[in-house]
């Protein structure tokens, strides 16, 4: 397994200095590490539910990953598409009575829960700063929100599915440590009278040759809603590490 690994890595790296910069429009990014929940709260329905916390099931770690694919439409704008799955599952025994999507969960009982929050995006950006140090994009993201909050107890289940679409303004900084060295974040994020949202990372990356990039880092992800249909507020934090290919 540790020399299937290092050949796989070696393979990458090859062929990655293989290839001419000028040649390189598309870009892959991936992502994995561990995600913790400090806050998840959850009232549904909105007005007459219970509110709970899921991190009473378990704060974790959970693992989490996310996949990046871009086009670099001309010198200074490109897209970018996302896909970001996350399902974050614990248990407890109630303390309590919960009514949650109008049945009510006893205390004293094994309860499950179950929280997913899938996320598919396409971004686009321009580079509006360019310089030695300095790179400064800015842009606007489209998202698509696929995210179920469940509970079961026995023979008991309910859940509370919400996908919708959600705009958010994007922007990516970027500061030039050293040759191969770079800091970076990189967020999507927007406050409106029906809720919020923030997605963010701050990286230091290393530049192996002009077409891979390796990168750790930490990522916060919070947001939530509250009216009459729903109350969620959550606030996750990830340990990041990753890897970004031009093709």
């Amino acid at each position: 397994m540790k020399k299937g690994l290092i050949l796989l890595m070696s393979t990458v790296v090859a062929w990655g200095s293989s290839n001419k910069l000028n040649q390189n429009r598309w870009f892959l990014e991936m992502e994995a590490g561990p995600v913790w929940q400090s806050r998840n709260e959850v009232k549904i329905p909105g007005t007459t539910g219970t509110k709970f916390s899921l991190k009473d099931f378990g704060g974790g770690p959970f693992l989490s990953g996310r996949v990046y694919g871009g086009y670099r439409w001309t010198d200074r704008s490109e897209f970018r598409a996302l896909f970001a799955p996350l399902t974050l599952k614990g248990s407890r025994t109630l303390s309590s009575p919960i009514d949650f999507q109008n049945i009510t969960f006893t205390p004293g009982t094994d309860t499950h829960s179950i929280y997913k929050f899938n996320s598919y995006r396409l971004t686009y950006r321009y580079r509006l700063v360019d310089s030695d140090k300095w790179i400064f994009w800015i842009g606007f993201t489209g998202k698509i929100r696929d995210a179920t909050v469940a509970l079961e107890q026995g023979t008991i289940s309910a859940e509370k599915k919400s996908l919708g679409f959600v705009p958010l303004l994007h922007f990516r900084l970027l500061y030039r440590v050293g040759p191969e060295w770079l800091l970076d974040l990189d967020g999507d994020a927007l406050v409106a009278p029906q809720g919020r949202a923030e997605d963010v990372v701050v990286r230091i990356n290393y530049q192996l040759n002009p077409e891979i990039t390796v990168n750790v880092g930490y990522r916060l992800l919070e947001g939530g809603a509250d009216n009459s249909r729903v109350y969620t507020f959550s606030f996750l934090h990830y340990l990041v590490a990753g890897m970004r290919i031009e093709l």
